[in-house]
């Protein structure tokens, strides 16, 4: 039999790669994928540190370590399989792959809450892996293989703006510039918002804002920040606030102080600890709050889909985000860095080779 290699998170902190059956095509809808980049994105981090409402979503020892960021080249397929063929470089919605597609969720193109969504097989920080034909996205010319891997928490961000409505003209606040703040900066501004003003706490976020489509960036910290980032909409308030910082931060009450009346607050962030909502300041405000850490089709465009147009047509330059690539061979350190945004660190691709 032949294998490959794994990564398993045995515990907090501690991970290592194991040998695991290399998947085969045993099936006439198969595909298998040679894996080029695995992304380490926030929720891995959660699981890496062991705390809070994260570790109702995992047990130790965690196989795969969580990875869901997926990109790579084709291997191999199954008989029915049209889409794609051996040698092409793709994009893995993981959810869409394992959808059933024809459930009343998958049908409005919400494949994360499919009803009958497959179990997931070896999915991960994998050299290979296995999924259905859906939820692969050809990565055009321009965009290298293993960068791709970041279109999962990109479409995220995304799919969030998108849901929320914008129609040209909007003012819209970021608060936290990691990459799902900076996607979702971009995605605003491409979609017609006339001010986009992100909250930055790290000199290499502060610079890659305005790439991203920030017209202001404020420095998080700042003591005054709700009344600066209120002055920076002439007082009347955010139409379209995203928040993306979750772990410990305030934000979600900031988000809700600086929302203006009747408007939407679309939350990204996940949280260490549970979390208090203001339910009077929001209901008077007639504020909605969206979560909506998911991807899908929206309309007749994947979220999958029109991320990779506008990274290959320069719209989104979301190749920047990665500044650090890592082999599986150094998987550990890779979370270390991932996890200590003062290293100038944005995004970290692991890389099996």
């Amino acid at each position: 039999m032949a294998t490959m290699r794994g990564a398993v998170l045995v515990e907090p902190y501690s991970i290592r790669l194991e040998e695991f059956p290399k998947p085969e095509i045993d099936d006439d809808g198969a595909v298998v994928i040679r894996t080029e980049g695995v992304g380490i994105c926030g929720s891995n981090l959660h699981w890496w540190t062991g705390g809070g409402p994260a570790t109702r979503l995992m047990t130790f020892p965690m196989i795969g370590a969580g990875g869901h960021e997926f990109a790579g080249v084709v291997e191999a397929v199954g008989a029915r399989v049209t889409r794609v063929k051996p040698g092409d470089r793709v994009t893995i919605d993981q959810f869409e792959s394992r959808s059933c597609g024809a459930c009343s969720q998958c049908t409005t193109g919400l494949f994360t809450q499919c009803e009958s969504i497959a179990a997931p097989g070896l999915e991960g920080f994998f050299d290979y892996l296995k999924f259905t034909e859906r939820g692969l996205y050809r990565i055009p010319d321009g965009i290298e293989t293993h960068v791709a891997a970041l279109v999962q928490p990109y479409a995220c961000s995304v799919s969030a703006v998108r849901r929320a409505g914008l129609v040209g003209g909007e003012k819209v606040v970021v608060l936290g510039a990691g990459v799902l703040g900076l996607c979702a900066a971009a995605a605003a501004k491409a979609l017609g918002a006339e001010r986009v003003i992100v909250t930055a706490k790290y000199e290499a976020q502060k610079k890659l804002a305005k790439r991203f489509g920030a017209d202001v960036v404020v420095e998080s910290d700042a003591a005054d920040l709700v009344d600066r980032l209120l002055a920076e909409t002439a007082g009347r308030g955010a139409d379209l606030v995203v928040e993306t910082v979750g772990s410990h931060a305030p934000t979600l009450r900031q988000a809700l102080e600086i929302v203006r009346p009747a408007s939407k607050v679309v939350v990204l962030g996940l949280w260490d600890d549970l979390v208090p909502i203001d339910s009077w300041q929001a209901i008077l405000k007639d504020a909605t709050v969206l979560f909506c850490l998911n991807h899908g089709v929206i309309g007749h465009k994947a979220d999958y889909e029109l991320c990779l147009d506008w990274m290959a047509s320069g719209k989104v330059p979301a190749q920047e985000l990665v500044t650090h690539v890592l082999p599986f061979a150094e998987l550990e350190e890779a979370f270390r860095l991932a996890a200590d945004k003062r290293s100038g660190c944005v995004k970290v691709i692991a890389r099996p080779h």
